[in-house]
C-alpha cells in the first residue's frame, strides 16, 4: 500500500445517537479512515456494532473519536493522548474552564499528536459559514461589527419535560457552536490591549416559556446570551426549544457596508392541496449532516498528510470560557467581566 492509500485507524467511544452516525461515516463513508474498534457502556450497543457495522480482526488504533458524555470528554482525551492517540472530540471538551484549560494545554505539549474539538458551523460547506467568511476576508460587507446567531430545535411533539440528566438549555454544551460561530466570523483578536483578553463581559437570560418544570433543574427552554469582546465587537445568540414547525438555524452579520444574513435552514418547497409553503428540517443532525463528513476527513487529512486544522484548541478554550460566563450570567441573574488574564470573574 502506498502512502498516499494508507488509511488511519480510529476507535470510536460511545454509541449513542451521534455516536451511531459517527459509527456508519468512520466505517463506511471516509476512504481515508479504518474504523476498528467502538465502544459503548449501554447494553445492546455490541449487539447494533456486530450487525452494522464491518468486522474487523485488526487492532492498533491510532486515532479515538470521542461521542460518550460531556462529563467524560475530559478524561478520556487525556488518557487518549496519554496513549499516544491523536483525538477528535465532540464539543465540549469540558463544563468546567480549569479542566478545559488542563486539556488544551496538554494537547499544546504534544504537537506531534492531532486535537481536534469540531465546530459545525465552521464546517459547512456550500452557501453558508464558508461562503460569508470569505465575504468578510473580501472585505465585501465591510468590518463585521456584530454577530447575531439563532438556533431553535423542535419542541418535543409530546410535551414530555426533559429530565436533569437531558438539560434543555445548558449554555455550556448548547450554546458552544453559536459562540464559536460568533468568534470564528467577527475578528475578534484585532485591537486588543492585552492578547489574553478577547472578552470584556457577558450577560445572559432565560425563561421557561413551555417546560416550567425546569425551573427547578435551574434550566430554561429559551435562552439569550450577549457578549461584549474587548475590541469592541458584539455577539448576541438566541437558544429555543420550543418551535413546532422544526428546526431553524439563522446567522446575522452586521457590517460597515452591509448585512448578510445566512440561514441554514431547508429551502425544499411543497406545492400540495394545502398551498405552497417550506419543509422545515426535523433537527441539526439533518440539517448539519455534511459536517459529520467534513470534519472527519479534514481530521484524516491533518493526521496523514499534516494539513492545518480549521479549529484549534484554543478556540474549544475561548468558546468555553463565554459559555461558562453565559451559564453563571443567567443561573445568578448578574453580568460578568472578565478579568486581564481572560478568565471570568465568577464568585
Amino acid at each position: 500500500m502506498s502512502y498516499g492509500d494508507r488509511r488511519i485507524k480510529f476507535a470510536l467511544f460511545g454509541l449513542g445517537r451521534l455516536g451511531v452516525l459517527r459509527a456508519r461515516i468512520l466505517a463506511f463513508q471516509q476512504p481515508r479512515i479504518q474504523l476498528v474498534a467502538v465502544c459503548d457502556t449501554q447494553p445492546g450497543t455490541y449487539k447494533w456494532a456486530a450487525e452494522n457495522l464491518l468486522p474487523t480482526r485488526e487492532s492498533g488504533a491510532e486515532a479515538v473519536l470521542i461521542c460518550t458524555a460531556t462529563a467524560t470528554h475530559a478524561p478520556l482525551i487525556l488518557q487518549a493522548l496519554n496513549l499516544n492517540l491523536h483525538v477528535m472530540c465532540e464539543k465540549p471538551v469540558s463544563v468546567d474552564i480549569a479542566t478545559t484549560k488542563e486539556v488544551v494545554e496538554k494537547s499544546a505539549s504534544r504537537p506531534d499528536l492531532k486535537f481536534l474539538v469540531p465546530f459545525t458551523r465552521r464546517l459547512l460547506d456550500d452557501k453558508s459559514y464558508r461562503q460569508a467568511k470569505a465575504l468578510i476576508d473580501n472585505g465585501d460587507l465591510g468590518e463585521i461589527h456584530a454577530v447575531e446567531t439563532t438556533g431553535i430545535d423542535q419542541a418535543d411533539p409530546n410535551g414530555s419535560t426533559p429530565t436533569t440528566s437531558s438539560l434543555y438549555m445548558e449554555f455550556t454544551d448548547s450554546h458552544t457552536n453559536s459562540v464559536d460561530a460568533g468568534r470564528y466570523l467577527l475578528d475578534v483578536k484585532s485591537g486588543l490591549s492585552s492578547p489574553k483578553k478577547q472578552v470584556n463581559r457577558v450577560i445572559a437570560f432565560g425563561q421557561t416559556a413551555v417546560y416550567q418544570d425546569l425551573n427547578k433543574y435551574g434550566d430554561a427552554d429559551n435562552a439569550w446570551g450577549l457578549v461584549e469582546f474587548a475590541n469592541g465587537k458584539i455577539f448576541k445568540t438566541y437558544l429555543g426549544r420550543t418551535l413546532t414547525s422544526g428546526f431553524e438555524d439563522t446567522t446575522r452579520l452586521c457590517g460597515t457596508k452591509g448585512h448578510s444574513i445566512i440561514s441554514a435552514n431547508s429551502n425544499v418547497e411543497i406545492r400540495d392541496h394545502l398551498g405552497i409553503r417550506t419543509q422545515s428540517v426535523p433537527d441539526v443532525f439533518i440539517l448539519f449532516d455534511a459536517t459529520f463528513l467534513t470534519d472527519l476527513a479534514e481530521f484524516a487529512d491533518a493526521v496523514l498528510d499534516d494539513k492545518p486544522l480549521t479549529c484549534q484548541s484554543e478556540d474549544a478554550f475561548e468558546a468555553g470560557k463565554i459559555c461558562a460566563a453565559l451559564q453563571y450570567s443567567f443561573r445568578k441573574g448578574v453580568p460578568v467581566y472578565f478579568d486581564d488574564n481572560g478568565l471570568p470573574i465568577m464568585e
